[in-house]
């Protein structure tokens, strides 16, 4: 039987986000930065996914589509960001990283991270990301990053807020080196133990389903075994309201 296997590498989520980061001592003396300010790839398909808080710091981001290559997506961002910088002293353009299958580009625009990441797509075309990290406002973990349940030894990768049609959003992301099947028994025994109701659960290949409620929470917990052998738990938490 051939194995399944998730396209989530964790060394690969680190990286990127610390990559993101790592531009924040190259600042230059731009005024207000914004994600709109950020020229699109040329001939692109274009959606503004909005604003969430990652990891305690304000992003906005976009998502693009493009028949262009990723080296030629590449080359737009270089050129643009090349031209800019000769007006700077001692300020890098950007910085380069490849990621796994990501390219990845970053610079700083003041107390902006600015971030675009591309590969190639299933379908032979570029898909990527724009992302404007704002640093100057960020804020302390909300209180599921540790309140929420996890294994003893499990690490936090991710903790992500945003606002669904009014409704308070939070995804948490875990990883460990216990199996799916040890991950999925903990959840169900010992949430009720924090208030939380089991409500349902599936199971697919080395990957587990579990729901629960809470007050006026629901939470879906996702457990599945990784490409690198870790198991990632990812928990979406919504809170609902008279509208939901």
């Amino acid at each position: 039987m051939r194995k399944t296997k998730v396209a989530f590498n964790v060394k690969q989520f680190i990286d990127i986000w610390r990559y993101a980061m790592c531009s924040i001592a190259f600042s230059s003396t731009c005024s207000a930065y914004d994600i709109h300010d950020v020229a699109d790839p040329p001939v692109a398909s274009v959606i503004y996914v909005g604003e969430v808080v990652q990891n305690g710091m304000p992003l906005q981001m976009k998502q693009f589509s493009t028949e262009s290559s990723v080296t030629e997506v590449l080359v737009f961002y270089k050129q643009r960001w090349s031209d800019i910088s000769k007006y700077r002293n001692d300020v890098p353009a950007y910085l380069e990283k490849h990621v796994g299958e990501w390219h990845v580009l970053s610079k700083m625009e003041t107390d902006k991270s600015v971030v675009v990441q591309a590969r190639k797509s299933s379908r032979g075309s570029t898909e990527g990301y724009i992302l404007v990290t704002d640093i100057s406002r960020a804020t302390k973990p909300n209180q599921w990053s540790s309140e929420f349940p996890r294994i003893q030894g499990s690490r936090l990768l991710s903790n992500t807020e945003s606002i669904d049609k009014g409704r308070a959003a939070y995804t948490l992301v875990f990883f460990n080196e216990y199996s799916v099947h040890v991950n999925r028994d903990y959840y169900r025994d010992n949430m009720h133990a924090d208030g939380w109701q089991y409500a349902r659960g599936s199971e697919k290949t080395k990957t587990a389903i579990l729901y629960f409620r809470r007050d006026k929470w629901h939470c879906d917990i996702a457990v599945t075994e990784a490409d690198d052998g870790k198991t990632i738990i990812i928990a979406n938490l919504v809170e609902m309201n008279e509208n939901s």
